[in-house]
């Protein structure tokens, strides 16, 4: 990857000048050492909970990516400020220095919507084979979805004075974006818009067009959920979503069919971005959405 790295003032720990997911974390009584401030082994416990999530966001479980789990080889962690209770840290997560086992973690830590520095956290990962009992080289696929530009980058913003009106009002990781269905949904649009771009040659313009109506309101109907507080309406836009869902995935099969092009990477996205709607219909039934902020 090819991501420059802002530089720390510290010069210890630099985190890359763009990123691929963020996530909030409420500081608990838990969290805190002496009942003061967040403790050394609790910060580690925020950065093994961002990765699972960052890694679900991906569509995959850490112990099962391509039939393969990964493993931590070192960190290196850089204090910056204090967590204290009710706390909310903001994680920032960078994926970078793809080589041919490794790849590093990046995890940038900050409270009050990035105007306060917590910590820098970086994590050199290695793909580990169970049954071999080995070291593995990253696999193809993994490498593919991150070098090929399928995952969106954002630019990652200050930290400190006046970043707080960086990303706007939500500051990016709040609202509907929080989601990771919407996230899933968003970035696998984005990658299809690029698609349909080089299949212009290869598939009627008018499918195309199809294609990119129907996958743009995928997004659309998932937002609409988390924007409406009556639960039958959230219902109702999860539903539209999946069937949507179902609309894209037929004219995927249909340009697959008509010889011209293999969307099946693609086929395997909607498929987990499903899995995600099933999980947020599930949540939207039982009351538990407004739990996912």
């Amino acid at each position: 990857m090819s991501s420059k790295p802002q530089t720390s003032q510290t010069g210890e720990l630099e985190f890359p000048s763009e990123y691929f997911f963020s996530t909030e974390i409420p500081i608990r009584k838990i969290d805190l050492s002496l009942d003061i401030h967040v403790s050394f082994a609790s910060v580690l416990d925020l950065v093994m909970e961002a990765h699972l999530q960052f890694f679900q966001y991906l569509g995959y479980s850490v112990t099962d990516i391509h039939g393969n789990s990964i493993i931590f080889a070192n960190a290196s962690i850089q204090y910056q400020g204090e967590l204290l209770f009710k706390d909310k840290v903001i994680i920032d997560v960078s994926l970078n220095n793809l080589g041919e086992k490794s790849f590093d973690l990046y995890f940038r830590l900050s409270k009050k919507n990035r105007t306060e520095k917590v910590s820098l956290v970086k994590i050199r990962v290695l793909f580990f084979d169970y049954k071999e009992r080995k070291v593995v080289p990253i696999p193809s696929e993994f490498r593919k979805k991150f070098e090929g530009g399928k995952f969106v980058k954002q630019p990652s913003p200050e930290i400190g004075k006046g970043s707080e009106n960086i990303l706007g009002p939500d500051g990016f990781v709040f609202g509907f974006r929080k989601l990771e269905v919407w996230n899933l949904s968003h970035v696998f649009l984005l990658h299809l818009y690029e698609l349909c771009e080089t299949w212009k040659d290869k598939v009627e313009p008018s499918l195309i067009e199809h294609i990119k109506s129907i996958s743009s309101l995928l997004p659309v109907r998932i937002a609409g959920a988390w924007g409406t507080r009556i639960r039958s309406e959230k219902v109702k836009n999860i539903l539209r979503a999946k069937v949507h869902l179902e609309e894209l995935r037929y004219l995927l099969i249909l340009v697959a069919d008509l010889g011209e092009v293999d969307p099946s990477q693609e086929l395997d996205d909607l498929q987990t971005i499903n899995s995600h709607l099933k999980k947020y219909l599930n949540k939207v039934r039982t009351g538990e959405t407004r739990k996912i902020r």
